[in-house]
């Protein structure tokens, strides 16, 4: 399962967040991999981030929602790469189109 973490962090929390972050390579569950990582300063809170992250549980990643604690503020998404979100859509259109015939040829 994919999901993508926005994450905000002060001046404050930055040494804890970093030490977390450090930390969290040491403790991570086996099913959660990091697809990627991003942060930017920005004027306030100085510092946002965006991590993609693939895990096989909702427990792994509320593990990493708790781990962080109050050092980051933090708001997870699910996600899907493209080609599988268009894909999804496809199906669902598809499925709407065939059950919208059904009920035409009543």
């Amino acid at each position: 399962m994919l999901f993508v973490a926005e994450y905000e962090l002060t001046w404050e929390t930055l040494e804890a967040a970093v030490a977390k972050r450090i930390e969290w390579g040491e403790v991570q569950p086996e099913d959660f991999r990091f697809v990627g990582e991003y942060v930017w300063q920005d004027r306030d809170p100085p510092f946002r981030g965006v991590a993609i992250i693939d895990t096989g549980s909702v427990e792994s990643l509320n593990a990493f929602v708790l781990h962080y604690g109050p050092t980051l503020r933090i708001h997870v998404h699910p996600a899907s790469d493209v080609a599988s979100g268009l894909a999804l859509v496809g199906a669902q259109v598809q499925g709407g189109q065939a059950a919208a015939k059904r009920k035409r040829r009543r």
